[in-house]
């Protein structure tokens, strides 16, 4: 894979790490990578301990990028507890700021039917936020990832996460399990929930083994432009 610059679009702090951390850590030698987190997780009038807890965690990913030697991450800070139709729109127009600025030729977002309400914004605010147009037609390809637990089961009837890209993590799947319990320990869950460490190997094994590989990472090709 060879690609100059790559643009992850996260609704939190582990959400990079879990859906795609793998690939990061491989990719992240020859490319020039940003991660771009898009909501916060506390009301700014009332949740005082959930706003400390989250600039603690906004902390941990400046420290997973500086870790990882990649770009320093942008915060959006939209409010993920009361997100409405026009927050999602404002949100699109930050993160196309965020495009226009960094200019990707590859974006990895949430996939747009996952049952988490953040996650879900995330993918349609980056989805509007790349339409097409003149201004984004350096974009070469988009991918949806998977968070375990909340693209399992999917917001829309009878749907299911349909991964049709796999990006060969075998050699970084260790690296990237010790920076999930590094940097992101409180956000995981024990086994055998799905968002445990024991839970996510699983599941990069299981869609490594899919397509005869060790471990992977799965994505579903949103768009792909060939010139």
């Amino acid at each position: 894979m060879k690609f100059s610059k790559i643009l992850i679009i996260a609704a939190h702090p582990d959400d990079e790490m879990i859906g795609c951390g793998g690939t990061i850590i491989r990719l992240k030698g020859k490319n020039e990578i940003k991660v771009v987190f898009t909501c916060q997780t506390y009301d700014n009038r009332i949740d005082l301990k959930k706003k400390i807890g989250y600039i603690k965690r906004q902390s941990l990913a400046k420290k997973v990028s500086r870790f990882l030697r990649i770009k320093d991450p942008v915060f959006l800070n939209y409010n993920g507890l009361s997100l409405k139709r026009k927050d999602i729109t404002n949100m699109s127009k930050s993160i196309y700021e965020e495009i226009i600025k960094f200019k990707p030729d590859i974006i990895f977002t949430h996939c747009i039917d996952d049952n988490h309400h953040d996650h879900r914004a995330s993918a349609e605010a980056t989805l509007i936020a790349t339409r097409h147009n003149k201004s984004t037609d350096f974009i070469k390809k988009m991918l949806s990832y998977e968070i375990p637990s909340a693209s399992d089961r999917l917001i829309k009837k009878n749907k299911t996460f349909n991964p049709n890209v796999f990006i060969n993590i075998s050699s970084q799947l260790k690296d990237k399990t010790k920076i999930l319990n590094k940097f992101y320990k409180k956000e995981l869950k024990s086994y055998p929930n799905l968002l445990s460490i024991k839970g996510i190997k699983n599941l990069n094994n299981l869609r490594g083994n899919s397509v005869n590989l060790e471990s992977a990472e799965a994505f579903e090709l949103i768009f792909e432009k060939i010139s």
